[in-house]
């Protein structure tokens, strides 16, 4: 997909109001993209709104939502249907994380984070694909849909079996994805950052052994030595669309990680439950 100039394409980003999604947006509308934000909070969202409006000079759309629940999802398809024929672009950014041991870890808190990072994206898709579809057989336009991951997703770490199943699964799912939507001249990347400098690490909330000081504090030290920014990822996530990537990890931690499991599995075996024997 050109990427130089996307006056014109109209940009669906879900998880737009702040982090990967905000910067991605930004990015976008610098392009000349018409930009949707796609957020929870209404406030957030006003005040991105206001910024990328500002960074742009273009009109921003905002819609809020919560891609979780899926009866909320025909608000987006009425929104995009009042600005173009389909999207060009989805960025399905938004997601959410939290740590805990396999058997420390309700079962509700595997539904809440399936529920957005995996059952809210697939809704999300569907919702927006079919219509992209059809445009391309009309025009065969180039257009690109972006699934953020994360390296959690290539590698299994002591504590975070629920989130890493729930990225394990949106990095599949895209490859499926790439493969289906070829024929239609649509590109399917998966971002696979690891630690990002982004509000998300103020969330995190942790589950039995490993709810303790310790735990957070470990958690704030980690994302704030983490050598990823937000715009660090907005940057390779256009070039991955750009190339038509299909998957891109990011970061020292997750490329040194995906090689070593790559070429030699039982050394990250063995570098895992070293991880495990402190809880």
């Amino acid at each position: 997909m050109n990427m130089k100039n996307l006056n014109g394409k109209l940009a669906v980003i879900t998880g737009g109001s702040s982090g990967i999604g905000f910067s991605v947006a930004k990015a976008l509308a610098k392009r000349g993209a018409r930009v949707v934000i796609v957020a929870r909070n209404e406030k957030k969202l006003f005040k991105a709104k206001i910024l990328l409006e500002m960074d742009s000079r273009h009109l921003v759309t905002t819609v809020s939502l919560d891609i979780s629940q899926l009866d909320q999802l025909k608000v987006l398809s009425t929104e995009v249907e009042k600005l173009a024929p389909c999207a060009d672009i989805i960025v399905n950014s938004a997601g959410i994380v939290s740590a805990g041991l396999l058997s420390d870890t309700p079962l509700d808190e595997w539904e809440r984070l399936y529920s957005l990072n995996v059952r809210g994206l697939v809704g999300v898709l569907q919702t927006l694909t079919p219509a992209m579809e059809a445009q391309s057989k009309l025009d065969n336009e180039a257009r690109h849909i972006v699934n953020v991951a994360s390296a959690a997703g290539l590698m299994g770490f002591p504590g975070m079996s629920a989130y890493s199943a729930t990225k394990g699964a949106v990095i599949l799912l895209s490859e499926s994805l790439r493969a289906e939507l070829s024929v239609h001249n649509i590109g399917v990347s998966v971002i696979c950052p690891a630690y990002v400098k982004t509000p998300i690490s103020e969330t995190v909330k942790a589950f039995g052994r490993m709810d303790n000081p310790r735990t957070y504090r470990g958690v704030a030290k980690t994302f704030a030595k983490a050598d990823l920014t937000p715009e660090d990822v907005a940057h390779a996530t256009l070039k991955a669309m750009s190339k038509n990537k299909g998957l891109v990890v990011l970061g020292r931690e997750g490329k040194m990680g995906n090689l070593i499991k790559r070429f030699s599995p039982q050394l990250m075996s063995n570098f895992l439950s070293k991880q495990a024997r402190a809880y």
